[in-house]
């Protein structure tokens, strides 16, 4: 068998492989040791200079944008701070594959850490199907909740949305999928990077990926700043697995997350 390398514009690859071997951050590493390599491999990737290799080659909770950046998420810290300072029950409204179960997981432990109380709906596969449901709906409303936060799934239920609405329940819905051509629900906020008008910087979220967001967000605004950091690692594992379940692209937050995570897995508990 003989290997053909894809070719690669030349002038492209020399500054690449320049910073690889003289940047402080590479100088006597692997990467440096192994340049002539990696330099033709990042171009092909997109990679044109030292910060982006820099961010490929050794992802960092550093590198994460600020959730306050996404659409409807200062409006949903907004609600839930104020649930949890009245000691609201909030209920999380689920997708039963891997990404909405992680969703369920990361945002109820954040809700929790951040004193308040959450329970989950995940709907059976085969008898309620995908999505929310008025019946779900109702049921909450007749138990007393006021608050109840999608993932992984709402971007297109605009009836369910409109029964929260009329039972005065207010909804805040996180999903990645694209919405339709009859825009977003009404509800409280809606955080989806691909909905038209959100300038978050990285699209390709899975619904955990949108989920941690809020749940960075949550803690950001209530836990003191020296316990963050090791919180949002402590959730590396959950998201990346949701992120690499989902098939989506590892780059960007995903490449952190996946990365992060999957050195969390190899070490013990």
């Amino acid at each position: 068998m003989q290997w053909i390398p894809k070719p690669t514009e030349q002038s492209l690859v020399d500054p690449l492989l320049t910073c690889l071997h003289c940047d402080p951050a590479f100088r006597g590493t692997a990467v440096a040791r192994s340049a002539s390599i990696l330099a033709p491999l990042l171009v092909r990737r997109g990679i044109a200079n030292g910060e982006e290799a820099q961010r490929f080659l050794s992802p960092s909770l550093a590198y994460l944008h600020a959730p306050e950046q996404m659409t409807g998420l200062s409006a949903a810290v907004d609600r839930l701070d104020a649930a949890i300072e009245r000691k609201e029950p909030i209920l999380i409204y689920g997708d039963y594959d891997v990404d909405g179960t992680m969703a369920v997981i990361i945002l109820k432990t954040a809700i929790e850490l951040c004193g308040g109380t959450a329970d989950f709906h995940v709907p059976h596969r085969i008898r309620e199907g995908y999505d929310m449901r008025d019946d779900v709906i109702e049921r909450a409303a007749a138990a007393g909740i006021r608050l109840i936060i999608s993932v992984d799934m709402g971007i297109r239920a605009f009836g369910p949305a409109e029964t929260a609405h009329r039972l005065g329940v207010d909804l805040i819905v996180t999903d990645h999928h694209l919405p339709g051509h009859d825009g977003v629900p009404k509800a409280l906020a809606v955080i989806n990077p691909n909905q038209s008008g959100c300038e978050y910087p990285y699209k390709q979220l899975c619904g955990a990926g949108v989920a941690f967001k809020l749940a960075q967000g949550l803690m950001q605004r209530r836990l003191q700043s020296r316990d963050q950091n090791k919180l949002l690692l402590s959730f590396m594992k959950v998201v990346a697995i949701a992120t690499i379940a989902d098939a989506v692209p590892l780059t960007g937050e995903n490449r952190v997350f996946a990365s992060l995570g999957l050195d969390a897995l190899r070490k013990a508990v």
